[in-house]
């Protein structure tokens, strides 16, 4: 391809070494990009983060081999991304945020270092907690009885419980909002820590079975400006970054990975520049109506992702 189109006068082996030591260049383009489209955030007090990873398997392999760590902006797409093999592990120390941001993350992020992070920068976080991921202190400082304060709770009931954890030495105060789920959501926990537990070969923990009644729910919001409810609303917004894996999997086949070691490197930068390219076309096209007459008018500009002392969001979906 490369010498009919008069690109190159190569081997086929010469080009593939070149393109083994290309990662590097465009990690350096996908970076430039996403700094553009940082520089077009909203300058609000408050915008809405989400953090997740997605896993990518090599040819023939039947564990993880690189993992995508990724930072999503609702309004605008990934605004971050970063590249690691199978021994990086997903935590929120990784990324950066602004003072003032809304962290949102899954369970696999709810550890004290990357919470304490996400404080240290004057940002506030959502997280999914799971029933022994944080050590939990009352008020007094004793040990929290979780299961025992929960019981009885109503199925689609949610409790806001005022705790303490230990970081850096000191109590930081944090909010664990729980919701009970119904006897449907409680079985299909039930069944996927099952399922779990027989992969990695232990025996499940029989509080498991009790805490998958209960989604549970961290925050380092306050209170008195988001209510229970609107931080369950909140964290719902994960699926606009579930479904922006999904885009890159099911559309652009990012996950059919056919290369190895640095060469598999500029196969996942390559194509996270060419899923970033489109999005900003995209948006430019969605930008500008088909009728003259509209493009006359005033264009709205993107809505503005400031959480409302309701605690809703108020940005668009991507």
């Amino acid at each position: 391809m490369a010498g009919g189109s008069a690109l190159a006068n190569i081997s086929d082996v010469g080009l593939l070494k070149r393109l083994s030591k290309s990662a590097g260049w465009l990690e350096a383009l996908v970076a430039d990009v996403l700094n553009e489209r940082c520089g077009q955030r909203i300058e609000s007090h408050r915008s809405l983060v989400l953090i997740d990873g997605t896993t990518v398997q090599g040819p023939s392999s039947v564990g993880t081999d690189w993992v995508l760590h990724t930072r999503y902006t609702p309004g605008l797409g990934f605004t971050g991304v970063k590249i690691t093999d199978c021994h990086g592990g997903e935590t929120l120390m990784r990324h950066t945020v602004r003072p003032g941001d809304i962290v949102v993350a899954d369970r696999v992020y709810g550890r004290i270092k990357g919470l304490s992070h996400v404080i240290n920068q004057g940002a506030d976080f959502i997280v999914r907690a799971g029933w022994r991921a944080l050590p939990l202190r009352d008020a007094q400082g004793g040990k929290l009885d979780l299961f025992t304060l929960l019981e009885g709770l109503p199925a689609g009931q949610a409790v806001d419980l005022p705790v303490h954890v230990m970081v850096d030495g000191h109590h930081q105060p944090l909010r664990l909002v729980v919701r009970a789920k119904d006897d449907a959501a409680t079985v299909a926990e039930g069944r996927r820590s099952a399922r779990k537990a027989h992969k990695n070969k232990r025996k499940a923990d029989p509080r498991t079975a009790v805490a998958a009644r209960y989604m549970i729910v961290a925050t380092s919001l306050a209170a008195k400006d988001y209510p229970a409810t609107a931080v369950l609303d909140l964290y719902g917004a994960r699926w606009q970054i579930e479904w922006a894996f999904k885009r890159l999997k099911s559309l652009l086949h990012i996950d059919r990975l056919r290369a190895t070691r640095d060469l598999a490197k500029t196969w996942l930068f390559a194509h996270v520049l060419f899923a970033l390219l489109i999005d900003n076309m995209t948006r430019q096209v969605l930008e500008i109506s088909p009728c003259a007459s509209c493009n006359e008018r005033p264009q709205p500009a993107l809505a503005d992702l400031d959480m409302a002392p309701s605690g809703t969001a108020h940005g668009a979906g991507s």
